[in-house]
């Protein structure tokens, strides 16, 4: 009798194997997602990086054009001012600039715009720039500035407001890693070199404060004294403009007698970067600028976007503590100067608070803070570091951890020829350069 053959069943994964396969699966999605989520972000960075370049490019554009670099920020003058300049009194104390800094009241003038609205034409957006309105040409305001959140009561029928045109989303001007972003509105996410102070003709300081939107935890305002007292307000002047790139002005209304001028504005230019361009930043990264659909303790209950021209939204600064600890803020003598008698080839001690790791000023300290307008330094949400434009077009990226000595020296374009109590030695470009 011939034997049944047996039958073989099909073998299947046991219950362990198949544990087995899950956990090793499982380890592998742990260590490949590090991986993604690091391309992701360099992608994003590169983004970043790319954007910055063109508005680096536009802003170049518009100073081989005009042969100056455009303003921070522009404001527009009112009665007050014109009537002490027609006296004589050229004091920048009437002007209305300082009355739109942080925390001030009794404002007086209009803010007009920032630095991206006369850039317009070199980033692609000449239509948006034909459109704003600078002066108003109709009406009871005819020949007075018109300030950037103007709803166009008086514009030209069709045309667009300028609060319609700076709530635009212009994509090169925002950073894809920015996390305060407003979809469909005008963010901002790159400011540009301010030097030392909030403005040139009275220097104010700024220290970072570890909390935002408390009054007893604000960053402070206080007089920067950049020039001995002799040399009054102008002398402070002349050493701003050799610490920054772009500045905040203001001009008269329409119709002024062209004998009347404005003393304090100043603008820099390509041959000021003495230095070397490929040595001095132009621009940052700053997520807590541009848009803010309410207002912020430091907008002065005023609604922003890449058009507000209020110093802390438009520009970074170099921390007033290179100057000395909180409440010392005498630029003149002190930390700044080589650090004895006969050193003259070491860097004043006050120079490295410019990035001090620890402090509330360091470069992305304001990832712990939340209000737009509350840190006028570099701050970007990359991890370890902020993306840097530079005089020369190009962009690279910064780690926080870089010595506040070199960081001030790329900061300043003419810091080879500051006066002698600050004068800073030359940067070495290895410190910097990836």
């Amino acid at each position: 009798m011939t034997p049944r053959p047996r039958l073989v069943r099909p073998r299947g994964f046991t219950l362990i194997e198949l544990l087995v396969v899950i956990s090793i699966i499982g380890i592998l999605v742990g260590l490949l997602l590090p991986a993604v989520n690091s391309a992701r972000e360099a992608g994003r960075r590169t983004q970043c990086q790319s954007n910055m370049r063109n508005i680096v490019l536009a802003v170049l554009g518009y100073t081989n054009n005009q042969n100056v670099f455009p303003p921070a920020g522009e404001f527009g003058e009112d009665a007050t001012t014109l009537t002490a300049l027609t006296s004589g009194n050229t004091l920048p104390t009437g002007s209305v600039v300082p009355t739109w800094f942080p925390n001030q009241t009794s404002q007086r003038g209009v803010p007009m715009y920032s630095w991206v609205v006369p850039t317009l034409p070199y980033m692609d957006n000449q239509e948006l720039y034909n459109q704003w309105t600078f002066f108003y040409s109709t009406g009871s305001n005819a020949g007075s500035p018109a300030p950037y959140f103007d709803t166009g009561a008086f514009n030209i029928a069709g045309q667009a407001s300028n609060l319609k045109i700076a709530d635009t989303a212009i994509g090169i001007l925002r950073c894809p890693d920015d996390n305060t972003i407003q979809i469909n509105q005008g963010n901002l996410s790159y400011v540009v070199n301010g030097g030392m102070a909030l403005w040139q003709a009275l220097p104010v300081g700024w220290i970072g404060g570890q909390l935002d939107g408390s009054p007893t935890t604000t960053p402070i305002n206080s007089p920067l004294v950049l020039a001995p007292t002799a040399m009054g307000w102008a002398g402070s002047v002349g050493v701003m403009v050799k610490t920054g790139v772009m500045f905040t002005e203001s001009t008269l209304p329409q119709g002024v007698p062209s004998s009347i001028r404005i003393p304090w504005n100043v603008r820099s230019t390509l041959n000021g970067i003495v230095d070397g361009p490929s040595s001095t930043f132009m621009m940052s990264e700053n997520t807590l600028t541009g848009v803010s659909a309410t207002p912020t303790p430091y907008s002065n209950g005023l609604t922003t976007n890449w058009a507000t021209p209020l110093p802390t939204f438009t520009s970074f600064f170099m921390p007033s503590s290179v100057c000395g600890v909180p409440n010392s803020y005498n630029c003149t003598s002190g930390m700044l100067t080589p650090s004895a008698p006969g050193q003259g080839d070491i860097d004043g001690l006050g120079w490295a608070f410019a990035n001090k790791v620890g402090t509330f000023t360091n470069i992305n300290f304001g990832q712990n803070l939340t209000f737009e307008g509350s840190f006028p330094f570099s701050n970007s949400a990359h991890p370890g570091g902020c993306n840097m434009g530079f005089c020369d077009g190009a962009v690279r990226f910064i780690r926080n951890t870089i010595d506040g000595t070199v960081y001030s020296k790329i900061i300043t374009p003419a810091g080879s020829k500051l006066p002698i109590y600050m004068k800073q030695l030359p940067v070495e470009q290895d410190a910097f350069v990836n």
